[in-house]
């Protein structure tokens, strides 16, 4: 079994079309008919190996690198002059638990060559738990993001009440123990099986095997359906109100152009475009995935249809897109964040190789980062990433 056959049969957050093993694997003890039907032979398919043997040469890099990124941005996060902002801390949060599901991505891809680690009790329940819970926040995370940027956008007022550090710092850790709470069925209804020809398995048991089919549906609401709704529904409404502000700048043109001009770069502009983009390339990123899982499911569960040669192959190329939302937040950062940009460079490189291009980046930076660099270490973000 490899990596894509095992995230099939467990149901983990990265994986939404989940069935049992024995209805999945040949031989099984389900039902002959049910199995017959969701037989998936890989090695028929050539287009399907060369698709699974390009993500298992592609994992490793996508886990180390951003395993790394991850580790840089949570320390850019939460650096003096970043913590101070709402977002900062729902993006370290978000950089958190994508380590997480990185590391037990890693897992799986070792059990891919061989290597017994995911086959031991104890690793089994806990590799298969953390990408529920992993998954299921860092989705969570960027929809707050969302919400946030949606309420700074059209709402400037509520922004004081709302989107403050204060409620930041308990509905991360709520958020944290309503997942893991939800999730521990992963538990105890996950072990380590022996498949009929005498290999191990790490699967979902068969006795539980009607909790599973339905926590997995619950678990594809909570981490696909819902979050997807509410984060296309707030991007169009922000993107409804971008045209309306343009066409009233293109109104007043004449009179307030220059006005106008400097609102674009205020700090309050750039902390918009960043948590826009953000959002953007994330539902870049995992709407192929879920979108093909999507279909497989309901044609499996409503239409009784096994998933095709060409669902397969699409759903191993689109999981890479998948497991590169986990692993390119700090390039996005670092693309689209000006004052993050200037805080991770000054926190990680040598200071000194970066005081000859200070005068050079200072015409960029706001008069407040400016007014700022001169008396600190190290830029500020009280308003702008």
């Amino acid at each position: 079994m490899d990596l894509m056959d095992f995230r099939r049969i467990n149901g983990t957050s990265g994986d939404l079309t989940s069935q049992p093993m024995h209805m999945l694997m040949p031989g099984g003890q389900g039902d002959n008919d049910t199995a017959e039907m969701t037989y998936f032979d890989p090695d028929r398919s050539s287009a399907y190996v060369f698709s699974r043997r390009v993500q298992t040469v592609v994992i490793p890099f996508i886990c180390v690198l951003g395993v790394v990124g991850n580790v840089l941005a949570i320390g850019t996060f939460l650096s003096t002059s970043l913590r101070t902002t709402s977002c900062c801390l729902y993006l370290a949060a978000k950089s958190f638990f994508d380590i997480g599901f990185l590391l037990s991505l890693s897992v799986m891809w070792l059990y891919q060559l061989r290597v017994p680690l995911l086959t031991t009790t104890g690793v089994c329940q806990v590799t298969v738990y953390l990408t529920y819970v992993c998954g299921c926040l860092s989705v969570w995370f960027v929809v707050l993001i969302t919400l946030e940027n949606f309420v700074r956008f059209t709402r400037p007022r509520m922004v004081p009440r709302h989107c403050t550090v204060f409620r930041a710092r308990r509905l991360i850790p709520a958020m944290t123990i309503f997942a893991a709470v939800l999730y521990n069925f992963s538990l105890w209804t996950t072990g380590v099986v022996v498949a009929p020809d005498g290999t191990l398995h790490c699967t979902s048991l068969l006795e539980f095997e009607n909790i599973v089919t339905v926590l997995t549906l619950i678990d594809t609401a909570l981490t696909l359906v819902l979050p997807s709704l509410i984060m296309i529904f707030l991007i169009l409404a922000i993107v409804v109100k971008v045209v309306e502000s343009f066409k009233r700048k293109k109104r007043l043109r004449s009179v307030v152009q220059r006005a106008h001009t400097r609102r674009r770069l205020t700090p309050e502009g750039k902390m918009t475009t960043f948590l826009f983009a953000i959002s953007v390339i994330f539902l870049l990123l995992n709407t192929p995935t879920h979108a093909i899982r999507l279909k497989m499911m309901i044609e499996l569960y409503l239409q009784g249809t096994a998933p095709s040669y060409n669902d397969w192959i699409l759903q191993r190329f689109f999981e890479v897109l998948f497991y590169l939302n986990f692993s390119t937040n700090c390039l996005v950062y670092m693309v689209f964040g000006e004052n993050f940009r200037h805080v991770f460079l000054a926190r990680y490189l040598d200071r000194c190789l970066h005081k000859g291009n200070i005068h050079n980046e200072e015409s960029d930076v706001s008069p407040i980062l400016l007014h700022r660099r001169t008396h600190a270490e190290e830029p500020s973000l009280a308003t702008d990433i």
